[in-house]
């Protein structure tokens, strides 16, 4: 995750209050792109002329490349080209390890228990399908697509965000699980539509939790440009020993 900040001043007051509505609406793009996580636009206190708006992006490739090449950044410009001018600074930086857990002491131990389980999960698992076999785009991936393949997904999930263990001991494991990826092809367009569905499934169907949502879909965000990467090796390729499927938490991959 990188997280980007743009400090803004604005020294006219009646300014301020159309800048405020330009980003209340320019955040709706910011809420449709996969790459961008989660956002918030703050106001001085002691200098009520000066703003801070923080974004939280999967990576600045997936920014600058990812949002400003695709369908949602041409209309966000629109809104806030007006305000451009008064940028102070425009930067990215990495978390570093000092960083605090809000509400951590009343959180689940696991994401799978923060989401509410299997039958979440094969919830979200079918809601998400419905959407790919519908679209243009993923639909030819999906070709082979059986009813099993949702449960197998929610199975693989519950597995990952730390609940039992069924994949690796019924379905073959994190072995298997790549395997299945192979000769697809994925493209990096496939993948962000990917991302876009699962971003809509995961606002219906679970908890109305910001932070469980945004590390679900920092783990979809990781583990989709593995498939991606594997998916261009043909059929028979030998994968070699991937290790244990992969656990994923509140502080992201175990």
């Amino acid at each position: 995750m990188t997280v980007e900040y743009i400090r803004y001043r604005i020294a006219d007051p009646e300014r301020r209050a159309a800048f405020e509505a330009s980003y209340a609406t320019a955040a709706a793009q910011l809420d449709a792109a996969p790459q961008c996580l989660a956002y918030e636009l703050s106001h001085g206190v002691e200098e009520p002329d000066r703003y801070i708006l923080r974004i939280e992006w999967t990576s600045v490739p997936d920014h600058e490349r990812g949002f400003r090449g695709g369908p949602h950044f041409p209309p966000f410009l629109a809104e806030i080209r007006g305000w451009i001018g008064d940028i102070e600074e425009m930067r990215h930086y990495e978390r570093t390890s000092v960083v605090s857990a809000p509400g951590a002491a009343a959180r689940p131990a696991t994401l799978y228990e923060a989401v509410g389980g299997t039958d979440v999960l094969r919830r979200l698992s079918d809601t998400f399908y419905e959407g790919v076999l519908a679209d243009p785009l993923l639909a030819p991936v999906f070709a082979d697509f059986t009813r099993a393949h949702v449960e197998h997904v929610a199975v693989w999930l519950a597995e990952v965000f730390g609940g039992p263990a069924d994949f690796t001991a019924d379905l073959g494991g994190h072995q298997s699980l790549l395997r299945s990826h192979l000769g697809l092809s994925i493209t990096e367009e496939q993948r962000v539509r990917w991302m876009e569905l699962m971003a809509g499934a995961v606002a219906k169907e679970l908890p109305d939790d910001a932070v469980l949502r945004r590390r679900v879909l920092e783990y979809f965000d990781w583990g989709t440009r593995i498939a991606r990467d594997v998916s261009a090796d043909p059929v028979g390729t030998d994968l070699g020993e991937p290790g244990p499927t992969p656990r994923w938490g509140w502080d992201g991959l175990a």
